[in-house]
């Protein structure tokens, strides 16, 4: 592969591999949006790198734009198919699990209790969406700990947390190499969670045990894709809520201004050549 498609992928995937680091800079919500976005980023110049070399196979390069350069090797055009091909089962494959975990609570509208034991709370987006509890769960807890469930759940419904996990995700699933920061966005989703739902029932100190309390209890996996109370993470969360810390403005923005640069200037210039590719792509 040229090395002028190679660079930007490189570039962008150190800027992602820096993202790793941004829950230390930044707040919960400003690190899941913009992890988030370097996914998306990512995933695109790593597509636009593959139909680039795709499509060169099939039609040849355009000598006018890669003077110099008569060609890729045959088996680079196949390759690249190949990894296109797999990337869209990988993609499909994830996107119909999410579906068929979710089907049957299509209809869940506010709270709904289910008849069954273990640590099952999550949050069902749709329209309106709601929140699923199991009757295990709510006989374990008390009332102040009901409320924290409660609280922490709505918050992943109020602000769309799915969409965030879910685009990560299916990124992840057509490119393995980006699973490690597909599973950080779903805990940053749930460190945000905490956040609003401490300062939605004023005790973090509430919140930091019933998800201690939740965590020991036997696990009875529902819905393994929705977004659930426990299960992530459970003693960075506790320790997030009991210790609060927090960085210098400057460094928490100039490190998501970095990932941001980073990620988005390799994307747009494979973007970019991938349009200049095809506008200048010789008669065929």
């Amino acid at each position: 592969m040229m090395p002028a498609l190679v660079a930007p992928v490189a570039f962008a995937l150190l800027g992602l591999a820096a993202g790793w680091f941004l829950p230390r800079l930044l707040a919960p919500k400003a690190a899941t949006q913009v992890l988030t976005a370097a996914v998306l980023l990512t995933t695109a110049a790593v597509l636009a790198a593959l139909v680039q070399v795709a499509v060169a196979d099939a039609v040849g390069w355009c000598r006018a734009l890669y003077a110099g350069q008569h060609g890729a090797a045959p088996v680079a055009g196949a390759l690249a198919g190949v990894a296109l091909a797999l990337i869209a089962v990988g993609v499909a494959r994830r996107w119909c699990k999410v579906r068929r975990e979710l089907a049957g609570f299509s209809h869940v509208d506010g709270v709904e209790v289910v008849d069954l034991g273990g640590p099952v709370a999550f949050a069902v987006p749709g329209d309106p969406g709601g929140v699923v509890l199991g009757a295990g769960l709510l006989e374990h807890l008390d009332g102040p700990a009901r409320r924290a469930v409660l609280a922490h759940e709505n918050a992943h419904l109020a602000l769309n947390h799915h969409r965030y996990v879910r685009a990560a995700e299916l990124c992840a699933a057509g490119i393995p190499i980006l699973r490690p920061l597909a599973v950080q966005v779903r805990f940053l989703t749930e460190r945000w969670a905490d956040e609003v739902a401490a300062d939605a029932i004023g005790s973090r100190r509430v919140l930091a045990a019933t998800i201690a309390r939740v965590a020991l209890m036997p696990s009875d996996s529902l819905a393994p894709s929705a977004l659930r109370f426990g299960g992530q993470r459970t003693v960075a969360r506790v320790d997030a809520l009991l210790h609060p810390t927090s960085s210098p403005l400057a460094a928490a923005v100039a490190g998501g201004a970095v990932v941001v640069a980073a990620v988005g200037a390799g994307s747009f210039l494979q973007l970019h050549h991938l349009a200049t590719f095809f506008a200048h792509i010789c008669p065929v």
